[in-house]
């Protein structure tokens, strides 16, 4: 008996000691690992069990997921605006009353060299007599110009002539005699322009036929100024026109933040991040924002999708000079969207495959840097994931029916 009890002390003893019964060292239970939420799958995780057969039959295939080499980026954000360069306003060329049996709505795609409108000159009797005295005006000043180029054009020839006959006079008087002939031409043809402009407005007013208002260029109607029917001043806005899908992107550099240098970028618009990002060159530097003094960038898209429009909202991932590391990166092809979330397939076992969280807001290359929920050689499903996840909630449904 007091052997038995002995027996029990030292058993008790190797215990306490980290040892056996056997005396040899014990080894350490595996520490329970639960993943949850966007840490990764927890018991019970959502997934599809297919054989191998089945496996076959649907093409799927795997990849192991491995860390990659990830350039160094600063994340800004901005929105996206309409490219001034591909955008313009028709004006009426002269007073009068715009006259239309059709009238451009706004979107609707207008082509060029389409008559758009006709427009009744229009000319009260003091916009004449004021019309007449500019006219009389300009050509003073034409005759006054060119009496002025004939003079500076005879005193540039006198004085390259004495700077021909051994530097008589100096270089620099022969370019300050031929900056006043360019001055003086300049003038010359300004008041030639403006009579020209005057007379052709004054011909058109004298004329009871309507001018027919065509446009140089086409493009997309982005704003209505004016309806048929009014009566429109010289100058005035009648519609503006523009290409949407030509866009810039302004983003702001936070105060403190390095701001990038000259090279492309990528822009993800915010509710297309399943999408592959947007490359965009850099334009120039925007207005300051007053509310947060940081520095504004502008960017263009290189090309723009047709559902994007000015005001959305965009990430811009810009490449910064240093090393970056090593991440791990989801394929963007092994991505499945399901309850407005994104998810990835992985093979846990030879006929498991458990449904995963995928975080979009970090886009790297061809797929999404994840830092939580998945390991260095997790079998991605990068074909077929789309055939597992109509299993999965077939099989759920039959599940729910029985």
């Amino acid at each position: 008996m007091r052997r038995g009890w002995l027996a029990i002390a030292l058993a008790g003893l190797l215990v306490a000691c980290g040892k056996d019964k056997d005396g040899e060292p014990k080894k350490p239970e595996k520490a329970a690992t639960a993943k949850g939420d966007d840490d990764g799958p927890a018991a019970g995780a959502p997934g599809v069990t297919l054989k191998k057969a089945d496996q076959v039959r649907a093409g799927i295939k795997t990849d192991e997921l491995e860390l990659q080499a990830v350039a160094a980026e600063t994340v800004a954000y901005g929105r996206l605006e309409e490219d001034p360069a591909f955008g313009f306003v028709v004006r009426a060329p002269y007073s009068g009353t715009l006259r239309a049996a059709t009238w451009p709505a706004l979107g609707q795609q207008i082509v060029a060299g389409v008559a758009l409108a006709t427009l009744e000159p229009r000319l009260a009797l003091t916009e004449r007599i004021s019309m007449n005295t500019q006219l009389a005006s300009a050509r003073a000043e034409l005759n006054a110009a060119g009496e002025a180029v004939k003079a500076a054009q005879a005193a540039l020839n006198r004085a390259a002539a004495l700077n021909a006959d051994n530097k008589n006079v100096s270089d620099r008087v022969v370019e300050e005699a031929r900056a006043r002939v360019t001055a003086e031409q300049v003038r010359a043809n300004g008041a030639l322009a403006l009579i020209q402009a005057i007379e052709g407005a004054l011909a058109q007013s004298t004329t009871s036929d309507a001018q027919a208002i065509k446009l140089a260029r086409g493009g997309t109607v982005l704003e209505v100024l004016a309806q048929p029917g009014e009566s429109v001043e010289q100058g005035a806005p009648l519609l503006r026109l523009g290409q949407p899908e030509q866009l810039l992107a302004r983003i702001e550099i936070p105060v403190g933040e390095k701001v990038p240098g000259n090279g492309a970028i990528r822009i993800v618009p915010t509710g297309h991040e399943a999408q592959p990002a947007l490359v965009a060159e850099k334009v120039g530097m925007a207005a300051a924002n007053a509310a947060t003094q940081g520095v504004a960038l502008l960017y263009r898209l290189k090309q723009a999708g047709p559902d994007l429009r000015p005001g959305n909202a965009v990430t811009a991932y810009m490449p910064q000079s240093g090393p970056g590391g090593k991440q791990l990166v989801i394929p963007r092809v092994a991505v499945v969207q399901q309850e407005g979330r994104a998810w990835v397939y992985v093979q846990t076992s030879d006929e498991r495959f458990e449904r995963r969280p995928v975080p979009l807001d970090h886009p790297a290359g061809n797929g999404y840097i994840v830092s939580r929920g998945f390991e260095d050689g997790d079998k991605i499903v990068v074909t077929g994931a789309q055939t597992l996840l109509s299993e999965e909630f077939k099989s759920r449904n039959e599940a729910d029916t029985n």
